[in-house]
């Protein structure tokens, strides 16, 4: 008579047979092997701490790249906790040639941990004009059907009821910022690190623009809710020394505000009216 063997069943039993070949190899390689298997199983805490034991018994290994690529994902995508996940990211960026694979997957997971521009598939923001929130003015904003780190938005603005303008832009993340393509150009409109005080700049004389991280930790209120730790974005022309604009970026949530500035004063423009 014969046994029924379940696949949890003859999981464990593949499992433990591994433990067997591995076990002389050295305990390093055993923590790696068992968090393979168990993230394969879907155990994903449990992978965690046995990648964790792994990469500090063998931090020279030729497999710890691959092994802060998972923990970096684990604390970004499954504890939220980005302090704790950016380490790790910023060691393959340092350790990592540039044409590695993981450099790129590293460099992404600092620009999405937190991200500041979100381009997966299905995203839709709805902004107006703060004066009248949206009601005068109103532009929906979509992305479409991209690939990780690049993905297009379309743009549909509206003057009351009447559609009035329809468009589409191109985002890319790459290089440690967040670029917007306009023709030709690709222009950072984000730039990592996402501290207060950071500046950076796109072209030159009357046609520069100059950027500068205000505050990574500024609150906004709009018609779509209350956002904190929000980054706070000056950008100035280079042809119009004397005002320039603020942009507000909510982290997981994108652009949630914009205002006109100038020598002693911040002026409302538009807002986010809903999102999804």
């Amino acid at each position: 008579m014969g046994y029924y063997l379940n696949r949890p069943f003859m999981d464990k039993l593949r499992f433990f047979c591994l433990v067997c070949l591995i076990s002389a190899s050295g305990c390093s390689s055993y923590y790696y092997h068992a968090g393979k298997f168990e993230e394969g199983i879907g155990n994903k805490i449990a992978a965690f701490n046995l990648y964790k034991k792994f990469l500090k018994l063998s931090p020279n290994s030729s497999r710890a790249l691959e092994v802060e690529l998972r923990l970096g994902d684990t604390e970004s995508q499954v504890f939220h906790r980005c302090d704790e996940a950016i380490p790790y990211y910023e060691s393959i960026a340092r350790n990592a040639a540039h044409k590695n694979p993981q450099f790129k997957k590293a460099v992404l997971g600092i620009l999405n941990c937190p991200d500041y521009f979100p381009l997966g598939s299905g995203r839709i923001w709805i902004y107006g004009d703060t004066l009248s929130r949206g009601k005068n003015m109103k532009d929906l904003w979509k992305t479409l059907n991209g690939q990780e780190g690049e993905n297009a938005i379309s743009t549909s603005l509206y003057a009351g009821k009447n559609l009035v303008h329809k468009g589409k832009f191109l985002f890319q993340k790459r290089d440690w910022a967040v670029f917007r393509i306009d023709g030709p150009s690709a222009v950072p409109i984000l730039k990592y690190p996402f501290h207060a005080g950071e500046r950076w700049q796109f072209g030159s004389g009357k046609n520069e623009r100059r950027f500068e991280i205000v505050s990574a930790s500024s609150t906004v209120k709009t018609a779509a809710g209350v956002f904190s730790e929000c980054l706070k974005v000056k950008e100035a022309y280079g042809r119009f020394p004397h005002s320039w604009k603020y942009t507000y970026y909510a982290p997981f949530i994108g652009e949630v505000k914009t205002t006109i500035g100038g020598p002693g004063f911040e002026s409302p423009n538009t807002e986010l009216i809903r999102y999804q």
